[in-house]
């Protein structure tokens, strides 16, 4: 007998350390990033995944300064210190230094006195400065959000993540159940097909589970009797889809007859993975079956029901309704 409460196989991915460097990597094209100091520190662990601004640092407060976070300086900061005498101007900036941060993002800095002394104090103690001439608002939110993308949280599941309609639906199983012919029969319906047999999850920054494929495997499905397809080839450009937020999770599984499955509907289950719930439904496996069918609609039923539509409360209204007017006309 089948039981419904039967965990997917997940596996947690381990995160590796973030620096200084991973950050460069993952943000240097979309910042404008270059390194003009410190280059040997690019190893640096970053603690705290949060940039800051240390403009009360540099006047010499350092009470609740949060030195373990990527220090940004903009055109405030950097202006502020173009206006101390030389001497002062370096008092400040190796007090910063002394304080060990990972790492200092400057900018749109003019060139004095950033080419000077003072970079070179950074060289020494092999702290890195990176330069940009993005805005300082632009940094935060752009450096934010790949910080975020370094440190999630993140795990692998067996299953094939299709598109439907906008519905994120993880088809899962054992081998062979039909996940990846039954992705297939979407396709061709117009679907999109996020990834097959492995899928990559992680939250993004609003808290939503969203899954993706491999890199390696992008874009491609086994079928059993074809081998490798490529989808984008078969189906066009459309059918394939880098991420998808996850909304569903449909097991398909071989049951008996005995099996308790839900008949109504309103037996709603749900699935833990990364601390998000995610709907989970059933699906018996049968001769004769139109599991692409199947699995649209119950695409559609998940919005329908996220639209305060839910069929299965419907009926037991009527019912509810019918039987008050049959006990008032006896």
């Amino acid at each position: 007998m089948y039981d419904r409460a039967r965990p997917l196989t997940i596996s947690n991915l381990t995160v590796s350390q973030l620096t200084v460097g991973r950050f460069l990597l993952a943000a240097r094209t979309a910042l404008g990033l270059d390194v003009v100091a410190g280059e040997k520190g690019l190893s640096r662990p970053i603690e705290e995944p949060v940039m800051y601004r240390p403009g009360l640092a540099l006047t010499g407060f350092y009470q609740y300064f949060a030195f373990r976070r990527l220090q940004v300086l903009g055109r405030a900061e950097c202006a502020y210190l173009q206006t101390l005498p030389p001497d002062e101007r370096r008092a400040r900036w190796k007090a910063l230094l002394d304080y060990d941060v990972p790492g200092i993002i400057l900018c749109r800095p003019d060139n004095e006195p950033w080419n000077g002394e003072i970079l070179q104090m950074a060289e020494a103690v092999g702290i890195p400065v990176l330069e940009t001439r993005r805005e300082s608002m632009e940094v935060f939110r752009i450096g934010a959000l790949h910080l975020h993308e370094l440190t999630t949280p993140r795990a692998s599941v067996h299953g094939t993540l299709v598109d439907i309609g906008g519905v994120g639906v993880l088809l899962e199983g054992p081998p062979g159940i039909g996940k990846s012919e039954t992705a297939l029969g979407l396709l061709r319906r117009g679907h999109a097909l996020i990834s097959d047999d492995m899928t990559l999850l992680s939250c993004d920054t609003h808290g939503r589970l969203c899954g993706t494929a491999p890199e390696q495997l992008r874009g491609f499905m086994e079928i059993r009797g074809l081998g490798l397809l490529h989808v984008a080839t078969l189906f066009g450009i459309a059918s394939v889809k880098q991420e998808a937020q996850l909304n569903l999770i449909v097991s398909l599984r071989i049951c008996h007859t005995e099996d308790d499955i839900d008949r109504i509907g309103s037996d709603i289950q749900s699935y833990e993975i990364l601390g998000v719930p995610i709907q989970r439904l059933t699906i018996p496996v049968a001769a004769g079956r139109d599991f692409v069918n199947v699995v649209e609609t119950a695409a559609a039923t998940y919005k329908m029901r996220h639209s305060n539509m839910d069929a299965a409360a419907v009926l037991d209204a009527q019912i509810i309704a019918h039987n008050q007017t049959v006990e008032q006309t006896k």
